[in-house]
């Protein structure tokens, strides 16, 4: 016979759903022997489901549907929410000697960037990192992201690289990149790309970074600029998301134009030039004999070398010859000045105002 009784089930309470059983037991005045002749049980094995030590299966589900009149489905979710508590408590009290692991990413900066809730426990951080970072354990995090990486990455020598912070960056890249569809992989394609978008960079970043992102997925590549974390010292990197598949991502740490275009044009030549199964997270600057060749195929790209040399022989540069010859060739002044002031041509100190600054909220992709 149907009851009109209903029992709610709170997700965070470790309550068995034998303390259910023994609630309507008490209600409805049936012994636990009673209980036990009507259920087909032993009278151990009643004991054991009332003090939560037995399981309760699917089969034991539909006879206590039929013996107390209470669904099937309420007793199967209940069993596996008091499991899942169960289970995330030991996980929970496992967290403390993991307390060094959470401690090494710089938690607060993640959560300022929205990639995690801010937490106040060991416990509670290392289950915001497990998810940030797709694992199912401390041990799943160190194998997966301690393995080979197809990865390349430019590289400041001004600090040291922590590898949890770059984790962390690289993984709210993949993140990011996850919502962004491309075509398949196409390297004639993505060099045509490259050389059309010389002319965005005279554009404000937040217009052309839209174009950007659509013409580099037309080509089969993912462009994400995602916010720099301390200690990363990564400028940008690449990696194959898969064969047809691949991931630009951008940082900000010198907020200039020069600075982001050339890291996306360094990027752009290793995805066009490298083997597709380089490089480990711990080791991206290992070879910086390829990182000059990539610096150079930026720098050539983004300048054609015999425009360069053809300005330079005209006279020693000024800004208003800076301004005239980013016209001609068609990119940013700021471009121009960064390529002089590397090539120290000019100095550090010279034109930085014809360089235009950006501030990541301005520049999302």
């Amino acid at each position: 016979m149907a009851t009109d009784l209903t029992y709610n089930w709170t997700a965070d309470s470790p309550v068995a759903p034998g303390e259910t059983i023994r609630e309507i037991l008490d209600e409805r005045s049936i012994t636990q022997v009673d209980f036990a002749l009507r259920l087909g049980k032993s009278q151990k094995f009643v004991s054991q489901l009332v003090n939560g030590k037995a399981s309760l299966t699917h089969e034991t589900a539909i006879e206590l549907e039929r013996v107390l009149s209470v669904p099937s489905s309420f007793w199967n979710t209940a069993e596996a929410r008091y499991r899942d508590v169960l289970a995330r408590q030991k996980a929970s009290s496992d967290y403390g000697e993991d307390e060094e692991w959470t401690s090494a990413f710089p938690t607060k900066e993640m959560a300022k960037n929205g990639w995690i809730a801010e937490e106040a426990t060991p416990a509670q951080r290392a289950e915001e990192l497990l998810s940030f970072f797709g694992v199912s354990s401390v041990d799943a995090y160190k194998e997966y992201w301690g393995s080979e990486r197809r990865l390349a990455a430019r590289m400041s020598t001004a600090f040291s690289a922590e590898t949890p912070a770059i984790a962390a960056w690289l993984r709210a890249g993949e993140i990011a990149a996850e919502s962004i569809s491309t075509a398949a992989y196409d390297a004639e394609l993505f060099e045509c790309t490259l050389a059309e978008l010389r002319s965005a960079t005279r554009l404000p970043f937040a217009e052309s970074r839209m174009l950007v992102q659509q013409q580099c997925a037309a080509a089969g590549v993912a462009v994400v600029l995602v916010s720099d974390l301390p200690k990363t010292r990564c400028h940008a990197v690449s990696w194959w998301a898969s064969r047809s598949r691949a991931v630009i991502q951008l940082g900000l740490r010198y907020k200039t134009e020069d600075q982001v275009w050339f890291s996306l044009f360094h990027e752009a030549g290793h995805l066009l030039l490298d083997d597709r199964s380089r490089s480990r997270i711990c080791d991206l600057d290992s070879d910086p004999a390829l990182e000059d060749r990539m610096n150079q195929l930026a720098a050539d790209l983004l300048i054609p070398p015999d425009s360069l040399r053809e300005f330079l022989e005209a006279g020693r540069p000024s800004k208003t010859s800076v301004a005239a010859f980013a016209e001609r060739i068609d990119v940013a002044p700021g471009i121009i000045v960064g390529r002089l002031q590397r090539d120290e041509i000019i100095p550090h100190s010279w034109m930085n105002d014809l360089k235009k600054r950006l501030e990541f909220v301005d520049l999302e992709i």
